[in-house]
């Protein structure tokens, strides 16, 4: 093909102002949209303390979406990857770090919800119906370990945490309970609840019942004690609470509940501690909160990780346990961050 004078002049004038344009020849290159600028927005901080816990160069990555609520990140150090929950499709998933690829772990799993590797790499997780706390044993078979108290069923139990003893402990609200769609719609035949349960008993022991929506778990990094959040707003007239309690010896019991932070515009779901006994939230409550929400031990407000979704829970992932991993709706994201999962 022979281009004539006036043909040659436009199209050396086109490919110029293509190379000088460093946003378009970076989409060019790439193939794909320019990267945020660094320090991304997705960093907000509240307190100046918070610096130290955030990395100037992280991006925040989605990794995957589809999911129709997605809950209950665990990671497991040995495979290398995450196991959470797409509650109303029924199905455990896994996201692969290595690869970064997410798969169906499970399906048909009963509506699970929270999950949490014991001290023995057991998967436990947390069904809505039937409404049980499950573990998934090495030879593939399954160990029902609560399912009733004094008689009657669980509620929808949605969270979990492993002790070093073996026991665990876990929250009752009946989320999975009141819809057709994480669960099965029926009436609670119990007072929500948090329980300790281990396989040398019958039926679970009530911890505590003075919370009104028992929800996210969450142990303090010297296995004292425990946090759960109150997320009584989406039933009671009350505020949202993150609240702590102090362990027995055993775990069998729990004393000295104090409300460490009190919401009127945040819904604190799933959480995790870090090496310092920072509290890193899911927040729900709309555009420039709905993320993570991270609290002193103390429950000063440090700073966020914000989302385009509402973040449903998170837990520390990767070798250094330093990348913070959150189920946020639909979605599944991470973010490198200067702390460690305690």
């Amino acid at each position: 093909m022979k281009l004539g004078r006036r043909q040659f002049l436009s199209a050396s004038a086109a490919l110029a102002a293509v190379s000088t344009s460093p946003q378009l020849f970076a989409m060019q290159a790439s193939q794909g949209p320019v990267p945020d600028r660094y320090p991304i927005e997705a960093w907000k901080v509240e307190d100046q303390r918070f610096s130290d816990y955030m990395i100037f160069n992280s991006p925040l990555e989605r990794h995957w979406s589809g999911g129709l609520w997605t809950e209950g990140p665990a990671w497991n150090a040995v495979g290398r990857y995450v196991v959470f929950s797409d509650i109303p499709r029924a199905k455990q998933m896994r996201w692969d770090e290595p690869t970064g690829r997410v798969s169906v772990l499970r399906d048909n799993v009963g509506y699970s919800n929270g999950n949490t590797f014991d001290h023995q790499g057991r998967l436990i997780a947390c069904e809505h119906f039937p409404s049980r706390v499950l573990r998934y044993e090495w030879d593939g078979s399954t160990t029902v370990l609560a399912e009733r108290y004094q008689g009657k069923p669980l509620n929808a139990p949605n969270d979990v945490v492993a002790l070093p003893s073996g026991g665990i402990i876990f929250t009752d609200p009946g989320y999975g309970a009141h819809f057709d769609y994480e669960g099965k719609k029926r009436e609670l035949e119990l007072e929500t609840a948090i329980y300790y349960v281990d396989d040398s008993l019958d039926e679970p022991i009530m911890l505590t019942n003075e919370i009104h929506k028992p929800n996210g778990i969450v142990l303090t990094p010297d296995g004292e004690g425990f946090y759960a959040s109150d997320s009584a707003p989406t039933h009671f007239d009350e505020p949202a609470r993150i609240i702590r309690w102090s362990l027995g010896e055993d775990g069998r019991s729990a004393s000295d509940r104090q409300v460490i932070v009190t919401s009127e515009d945040t819904i604190f779901d799933g959480m995790a501690c870090d090496v310092d006994g920072n509290i890193w939230s899911s927040a729900n409550g709309g555009e420039g909160i709905d993320g993570v929400v991270v609290f002193s031990p103390e429950g000063t407000l440090l700073g966020r990780v914000l989302l385009p979704e509402v973040c449903s829970n998170v837990c520390f992932a990767g070798k250094n346990r330093n990348r913070l991993f959150m189920t946020a709706s639909q979605s599944v994201y991470t973010i490198y961050t200067a702390t460690r999962g305690a």
